[in-house]
């Protein structure tokens, strides 16, 4: 009888995806090669975002997500410093002390923190593939780029297969985890699906460049993008430091169809470090992320809320 894997995932993310890949791949040859694999892609939001989500199948894994204390989550890795909510969780965690949950806030990526644990605790061959994948993801959670315009070039593999992610619809990241399972990150930003979406973003760039110009407000060193009002725009991503290279911090917000999203950076190039922990800031509001940049996700009928939100953190990163 075959047996079923589902993977949680940080969803339309290159990292959650990519991790999510890796571990595909590790099960498949460590584990259990006949399983079918369903992966699930999940949203932070306020309380536990498990609560409701169906533990079903034989086996659990939750890859660059917060961590699920439930006994029947077997796998887990991650490495975001607010991989704890409540932070009570973390005690749970240090009490269990399994091998086959794995954390590092230090690590760049999850995918590269999973480079390295994948073969060291299980003996597993990693893929040249997926080392070349862990340090892309490792580039992308960094930003690791040397100029705003260089890292939203699109010209890099990682970076179109990013934009697919985040301009597809709901079973985009669903199909990038089978293709990275087995294909070169080249191979699939060939893919004609993702060179569409690349070629779209690209072809709307100079469109959107005038539109986040015209509304963008600047109060003191952070940038406010919010398109709250212009339900279904494309987010942001990066484009506000390349629109405004001495800003410290940018915060912006979309309506999609099933999320609103807001976006918290740190500008890496302005060469000073954050005054705030972003990612424990966004934490407050049930998101979280990185010391430099993180993410909140909210209901689609709380385009109020968060509006509220996007004033709360412009004071708090203004006046920090």
């Amino acid at each position: 009888m075959t047996r079923t894997l589902k993977i949680y995932f940080h969803d339309r993310c290159f990292d959650g995806v990519s991790s999510a890949a890796m571990f595909s791949r590790f099960y498949r040859e460590a584990v259990d090669r006949h399983a079918e694999i369903v992966p699930v892609g999940m949203e932070h939001r306020d309380g536990d975002p498990f609560e409701g989500v169906a533990l079903d199948a034989d086996d659990h894994a939750c890859v660059d997500f917060r961590y699920c204390p439930a006994e029947r989550m077997r796998w887990w890795f991650d490495h975001h410093a607010t991989a704890f909510q409540p932070a009570s969780l973390r005690a749970i965690f240090d009490e269990r002390r399994l091998a086959t949950h794995v954390f590092d806030p230090h690590a760049p990526s999850c995918a590269g923190l999973m480079a390295a644990a994948l073969p060291r605790e299980w003996g597993w061959p990693l893929p040249p593939h997926l080392r070349e994948l862990s340090a892309w993801a490792d580039r992308v959670d960094a930003l690791d780029y040397a100029s705003a315009a260089e890292a939203v070039a699109l010209s890099a593999p990682a970076q179109r297969v990013s934009t697919f992610l985040a301009s597809s619809g709901s079973d985009a990241a669903a199909r990038c985890i089978r293709w990275l399972e087995t294909e070169p990150l080249d191979e699939v930003a060939r893919r004609p699906e993702v060179d569409a979406a690349a070629q779209r973003a690209l072809a709307e760039r100079d469109q959107t460049l005038a539109h986040l110009r015209q509304i963008a407000k600047r109060t003191g060193d952070v940038v406010t993008l919010d398109l709250l009002a212009t339900p279904g725009s494309r987010s942001p991503g990066l484009l506000g430091y390349l629109l405004f290279p001495t800003c410290h911090y940018v915060v912006s917000a979309v309506v999609g169809p099933a999320t609103v999203r807001i976006s918290v950076g740190h500008n890496p190039w302005v060469g000073a470090p954050s005054r705030v922990h972003v990612g424990q800031l966004c934490e407050r509001h049930g998101g979280g992320g990185h010391a430099g940049v993180g993410g909140i996700t909210l209901e689609p009928h709380e385009v109020a809320r968060a509006a509220g939100i996007v004033r709360e953190l412009v004071r708090t990163l203004s006046s920090g």
